[in-house]
């Protein structure tokens, strides 16, 4: 519901504004200035009634019970902020020269924004249907957040996610992918062997190069099997900017935080505190409220409040005080031709308003690839190269099968439960057996198999001539498909024909070769000494 269109009850009994102003917090980040009917949520609380409801609409919006609430508030934060920010280059039609620019600014293609065309698009309501990817069913947008400080990681994208529209249907996904997750890198064309980095890098090293957003594209491709139709980089700095633009916004904040280990100026901490009640923040004040992860409910209460952060700036951008303010929506426009960078052509920016009027913004589906749960698809490890050790997250299986299936079937998950049933169903038994000379990869295989729901697994000490292949040889008599089907995609390997075995009431032999080895070659480690490791 909309605090703004709520149903007003029946003669209320007027509120005083001495309980209404005993709300505000004195230990708050920025001082409260007076409140106005047009600019405020706030200030259209009338009766006691109004206020009671403000306060439990406003409250629902940072309850965390579970993680999936949380993690769709997330990802509300940055589907919320693309639509906030289109709406401000919609509204500012109005100011045709400085629009004209914004749009010119924040995009990299070579193409300028033509008013001609912009009437034009908007004439034609099915526009977007021109847009890349929509006559392939599904259009995606890789979305980006950097904080673009001062510092030395200012572009590294702690922020990333894949936002999927369904062109047949019209339905929403998005697909997060953690910045501690582990790609592969070559230093140079000549170097046939991989490095790892974390993927919040990728960015940050194709603007070094001069080749933009190409590296992360490339890395989340690669992950997902998808092709990335757009990008979208969210600058921190610009949003603290609107928010002082728009004269603050209020916040019902639920219960006392602090955080002593809020990244401060260059390498430095600051601590960041901020108490219960109803307060007026400014841009630093609200950013850091979001994006602040040390508290109690951790990133899902962080999720939480920036959703709430977000949809208070969103009520404010849309208020009476800002749309029929001229001098307000030009700087508003010029705010975000500096600190919002995109690929999206300007004449794209019109059919992709029309898209979102079409989306169904109530049901969308997500998905979070991480780790340390029953069922996360990543675990923490450490890889060790000539160049030394990295930690970070890598995909439990050793490859990216998994996570591309999950991307694939983005709006149809169901898919993906009935293959685990059927595996369920076949409770095939395996037999193990490591050819390689590494003594460790054997269990790493089996930790995999069994989080990918075999429970039948035997590691056989027989001794097999060394393979430079890993082959899975059935003996269900073909009864198993969906086991076979499994094990050749997941591990990976080939199949074998071999027509006799040594083991008694087995469905499969699998055989480690050698092209296994560097696939499994990580070390493990806690979640502990992961967060350890990236506080150094």
């Amino acid at each position: 519901m909309d605090i703004l269109k709520r149903p007003k009850q029946k003669s209320p009994a007027p509120i005083d504004d001495h309980y209404k102003n005993s709300w505000n917090n004195t230990n708050s980040y920025s001082e409260t200035p007076k409140q106005t009917k047009a600019e405020d949520d706030i200030s259209n609380v009338t009766t006691l009634e109004e206020l009671l409801e403000y306060k439990q609409h406003v409250g629902s919006l940072i309850q965390t019970s579970d993680q999936a609430k949380g993690t769709v508030k997330k990802k509300l934060f940055w589907f919320s902020a693309i639509i906030f920010i289109f709406a401000i280059l919609f509204a500012g039609g109005f100011f045709i020269h400085q629009t004209n620019n914004t749009i010119n600014q924040i995009t990299d293609s070579d193409k300028k924004h033509s008013f001609i065309k912009t009437v034009t698009s908007l004439a034609n309501p099915k526009s977007y249907k021109k847009l890349n990817g929509f006559s392939d069913g599904r259009i995606n947008i890789l979305l980006l957040g950097r904080a673009n400080t001062h510092k030395s990681g200012k572009d590294l994208t702690d922020t990333i996610m894949m936002l999927s529209v369904n062109t047949i249907d019209y339905n929403i996904g998005l697909f997060s992918i953690p910045r501690d997750f582990l790609v592969e890198t070559h230093s140079n064309a000549s170097v046939q062997k991989s490095s790892y980095v974390k993927i919040n890098s990728r960015y940050q090293t194709g603007l070094r190069n001069d080749e933009g957003a190409k590296y992360i594209i490339n890395s989340v491709e690669t992950l997902t099997a998808q092709d990335i139709h757009y990008y979208f980089v969210l600058d921190f700095e610009g949003f603290k900017k609107i928010i002082n633009l728009l004269g603050g916004i209020n916040i019902d904040v639920p219960h006392h935080i602090k955080d002593e280990r809020y990244p401060g100026p260059g390498y430095s901490y600051e601590t960041f505190e901020v108490y219960p009640g109803l307060q007026k923040f400014d841009g630093a004040t609200a950013l850091k409220y979001a994006r602040t992860r040390h508290d109690a409910e951790g990133d899902f209460g962080r999720a939480a409040r920036q959703q709430q952060v977000m949809q208070s700036a969103r009520n404010k951008a849309f208020s009476l005080g800002t749309i029929v303010n001229p001098l307000k929506i030009n700087e508003l426009l010029k705010v975000l031709g500096n600190h919002v960078h995109t690929d999206i052509s300007p004449d794209e920016i019109e059919p992709f308003i029309s898209l979102v009027k079409k989306l169904d913004t109530h049901n969308i589906t997500n998905i979070v690839i991480d780790a340390w749960k029953p069922g996360s698809l990543l675990i923490s490890a450490r890889y060790y190269s000539d160049h030394g050790g990295i930690s970070g997250l890598v995909p439990r299986s050793g490859n990216y099968i998994e996570i591309q299936e999950q991307a694939d079937n983005l709006f149809d998950l169901n898919k993906i439960q009935k293959r685990k049933d059927e595996l369920k169903r076949e409770s095939a038994k395996i037999v193990l057996i490591n050819t390689t000379g590494d003594a460790q990869i054997t269990n790493n295989v089996k930790k995999t198999l069994t989080s990918l729901g075999f429970e039948n697994i035997t590691i056989s000490r027989v001794f097999y001539e060394q393979q430079q292949k890993t082959t899975v040889a059935d003996y269900s008599g073909g009864t198993k498909n969906f086991t076979l089907d499994e094990l050749l995609k997941k591990l990976p390997a080939q199949k074998n024909t071999l027509s006799e075995t040594i083991f008694n009431n087995v469905d499969f032999v699998i055989l480690l070769g050698d092209d296994i080895v560097d696939t499994y070659a990580f070390t493990e480690i806690s979640q502990e000494e992961l967060e350890q490791e990236n506080t150094n």
